[in-house]
């Protein structure tokens, strides 16, 4: 607001028309009041734009710690996917090794023995040949999680659950836990396949971690799928009593985790971002009546 404004208005407080009409002396006292009114209006200014300059800084400083955070978030969550894969991997891995060391064993003994033919030995070669063509196999589908992939295409809960399945059985195998499959009801729709791998997978490794950590007598985990026409659905029940309903509503937050030993809390974070953000579909939880029941969600 310039010096005349403020004059103009100070004379109109004051019922006065015109300067004309004022003394010296009466108009040195409001030149005076003008002047003051000004300076203090100026200040003002000066003060607002430090506080807009202030809380600019401030959020400035807001944001580039919310980005370092997300950052270290996410190499997080990356180190902890690799660790979990690497758990899997030594879990796939562990049954077939053995078998080509006791059919090594063997036929080493038979030979020394000299019980041992070229075609009871071709065979035991045949077979550590094909344990050995497994663990390959096992490597590649690992391998193809971590890879950059941004184009979808038609898949089913079916192929993906039947693309585990193997990375599956030998896990849950080796805790004792029975599984079962119900597959059939299934349709087609066009997503990532391999990031709903990824996420499958991580369901089934938190509900083998629970039985195991709650010492389950028979426990078992069933994966059904199904779609209604507007939406496909999975489903990874277990019966390992379920989750506390006073956390059932945190679950799926960052760092929290139900695990005694080990727990990160990233798996179930970043599978309901993968599902929720990435795919566009949905990831809930809620009790059964043997156990918790984890359910993904995607658009028919």
């Amino acid at each position: 607001m310039t010096r005349n404004r403020l004059l103009k208005r100070q004379l109109k407080k004051c019922g006065i028309d015109s300067l004309d009409s004022l003394d010296r002396e009466k108009f040195d006292a409001l030149l005076k009041l003008v002047e003051s009114s000004y300076e203090e209006h100026e200040k003002s200014l000066r003060m607002l734009d430090r506080s807009l300059e202030i809380a600019s800084e401030e959020m400035q400083e807001a944001l580039r710690k919310n980005r370092e955070q997300s950052w270290k978030m996410m190499q997080q969550s990356r180190l902890a996917s690799m660790g979990e894969m690497i758990s899997m991997i030594a879990h796939q891995w562990r049954q077939p090794l053995n078998v080509i060391s006791l059919t090594a064993s063997d036929l080493k003994l038979k030979m020394l023995m000299g019980k041992t033919d070229s075609r009871n030995f071709a065979k035991g070669l045949e077979k550590i040949v094909m344990y050995v063509h497994h663990l390959s196999e096992t490597v590649e589908d690992f391998r193809s999680f971590f890879k950059t992939d941004k184009k979808r295409v038609e898949t089913s809960f079916k192929e993906i659950v039947r693309s585990l399945e193997g990375i599956i059985d030998t896990s849950l195998k080796s805790s004792a836990i029975a599984v079962s499959y119900d597959l059939e009801r299934g349709g087609r729709f066009t997503s990532y396949p391999n990031e709903l791998k990824q996420v499958v997978l991580n369901l089934v490794k938190n509900a083998q971690d629970v039985l195991v950590e709650r010492g389950v007598q028979t426990p078992c985990i069933e994966i059904v799928c199904g779609c209604d026409g507007q939406k496909h659905w999975l489903e990874v029940r277990d019966n390992g009593g379920g989750v506390p309903e006073d956390i059932l509503g945190r679950i799926f937050e960052p760092d929290f985790s139900t695990k005694e030993k080990n727990g990160t809390g990233i798996g179930l974070y970043m599978s309901k971002i993968i599902i929720e953000e990435h795919c566009g579909g949905n990831l809930k939880v809620k009790n059964g009546s043997e156990g918790a029941i984890f359910t993904i969600e995607l658009k028919g």
